[in-house]
């Protein structure tokens, strides 16, 4: 057994110390595709914008980081009905989300690395817009037409992988995310009768959000 040990242990010792830490930054963009998860449903399509934004990395040991981002996200829904049903409606969402994550990534030769991100995001909402609409909101009262989001802050967990080929001028990533947001946007409340319709809160209202991202890392320390 000490015969072993005095042949491991030099060994991980080596590993350890060739090892060095990488702080890096830099820049991020992507498109997003986006809906909100309602209850009860409603159809719809993802609806395609933009993110973008400023991140930053520290890997403190071999294989394992964490990575902060700072981003303006578009977000929001695009219902998508039956042709035989004459409405159309999009709502777009603008946040400023901050995603802090864990950084785990193996080797594919000297310049490549296959990465995964995961952890939790949070989100401030900024402002809305309303994309298209032909819906008549003095018949159809319900809260996705006629209601400002009412919950400016948002959170959820955001989770992806991709790859990142790393060059003598910065890193190059291309990756995709999943963002699950477990709050609402409207309030939960009973339904409410109305004489001439039926308005109603929605049970659940969260964001869901898929995008694809180029980041570039400009590395501090080696």
């Amino acid at each position: 057994m000490i015969g072993i040990l005095s042949l491991v242990i030099p060994q991980i010792v080596s590993a350890q110390g060739n090892f060095q830490s990488e702080l890096s930054w830099g820049v991020n963009g992507g498109v997003s595709m986006s809906s909100v998860s309602f209850n009860p449903r409603i159809p719809q399509s993802k609806l395609r914008q933009g993110v973008g934004g400023l991140s930053a990395r520290y890997i403190s040991e071999k294989h394992f980081g964490i990575q902060c981002e700072l981003n303006y996200s578009q977000r929001g829904w695009k219902e998508m009905y039956p042709d035989s049903v004459n409405r159309h409606y999009s709502r777009s969402l603008a946040y400023l989300e901050l995603p802090v994550l864990t950084h785990i990534y193996f080797e594919t030769g000297k310049r490549g690395r296959i990465i995964f991100n995961l952890g939790p995001q949070i989100g401030y909402f900024l402002s809305q817009k309303e994309l298209e609409s032909n819906i008549d909101k003095n018949k159809d009262k319900t809260p996705n037409y006629v209601m400002s989001i009412q919950n400016r802050f948002d959170w959820g967990l955001c989770f992806g992988g991709g790859f990142e080929f790393r060059t003598d001028i910065g890193n190059f990533i291309l990756d995709g995310r999943y963002y699950f947001g477990l709050s609402d946007i409207f309030d939960n409340s009973k339904i409410v009768k109305n004489p001439e319709t039926v308005a109603f809160n929605f049970a659940a209202s969260s964001n869901q959000v898929i995008c694809v991202k180029l980041t570039y890392l400009f590395k501090l320390k080696n």
